[in-house]
């Protein structure tokens, strides 16, 4: 198995896995976002979810690595500006934040590894470390990994099995967990940097033939939107979830004006984008 296709697997499997606590009959959806340390047994009694529906749904929404391997493989030029800067992992004081943003850093790693920006990638597993251990997951990131980090920082294939061990370590810390609302936060912010990374970095590279499949993957997001605002409309109750949905659906409006037999424009392209922003922007300034 090369690199790319390992750390696209660990990687993937991070998104897919991360909702496996919906294993059980029981999960918590308000109060999963409650920004206190522990959840009481009532609380997590408190809503009830089919077994195997998240896993299911999260199932089909992919960790942005098409995307981003479409940016790579036009051309499109590496922007470190457009990463959520690490320095901000400071400034998530609740939960909720805190897995969106974890998602989001995931991303941006995601995107240092495709680029092979390795100086990018220790300031980025730090930044998920932190918002790992804030979530009360254990140690993904320890000093062990961040010493084999120091080690190998100049050799991808190393690298990449530091992340895919990290990555599949989180994946057994939330097995059993009864977060499910978290996990889907953590996916929608994934997906979103992933599309907020490609219409930014994108946007001014005029449309031809040459990167035509890129505008063709950015319109087929609108499918694993649809599954993220989906996936999320079982915790509209919470007042951060259902200013998302608000937010993501203003995103969805804008797909729908993209025909099916008719290719995204330019100008739907920067229609998208501006949507984008608007969400990323109020998601990374933190709360």
């Amino acid at each position: 198995m090369n690199s790319k296709t390992l750390l696209n697997t660990s990687l993937l499997s991070f998104v897919l896995l991360v909702a496996a606590c919906s294993n059980d009959t029981t999960t918590t959806k308000d109060a999963t976002f409650n920004s206190s340390d522990s959840l009481t047994s009532e609380e997590n009694k408190s809503a009830t979810v089919a077994p195997g529906k998240y896993d299911m749904v999260i199932s089909d929404i992919p960790f942005p690595f098409e995307i981003l391997d479409n940016l790579y493989a036009k051309k499109v030029p590496f922007s470190q500006k457009a990463m959520n800067e690490v320095a901000s992992v400071t400034k998530y004081n609740l939960y909720n934040s805190k897995a969106m943003n974890l998602g989001i850093y995931g991303a941006d790693l995601a995107y240092s590894v495709t680029y092979e920006e390795f100086q990018q990638m220790g300031a980025y597993i730090k930044a998920t470390k932190r918002l790992a251990e804030e979530l009360n997951i254990p140690l993904a990131f320890d000093q062990t990994t961040m010493d084999k980090y120091s080690k190998y920082k100049d050799n991808k294939d190393s690298l990449t099995r530091i992340v895919y061990d990290s990555y599949n370590q989180v994946d057994k810390s939330l097995k059993g967990d009864d977060r499910v609302g978290m996990a889907a936060l953590v996916v929608a912010g994934s997906w979103l940097e992933g599309l907020y990374l490609s219409t930014k970095t994108f946007i001014d590279t005029p449309k031809n033939s040459e990167n035509s499949s890129l505008y063709k993957v950015i319109s087929e997001q609108k499918q694993s939107l649809l599954i993220v605002v989906k996936l999320l409309d079982e915790y509209k109750r919470d007042a951060f979830v259902s200013e998302i949905m608000t937010e993501l659906k203003g995103i969805a409006s804008e797909y729908n004006t993209i025909s099916n037999d008719i290719a995204m424009n330019e100008k739907q392209l920067i229609a998208i984008h501006s949507k984008v922003h608007a969400l990323r922007s109020k998601i990374i300034e933190g709360r």
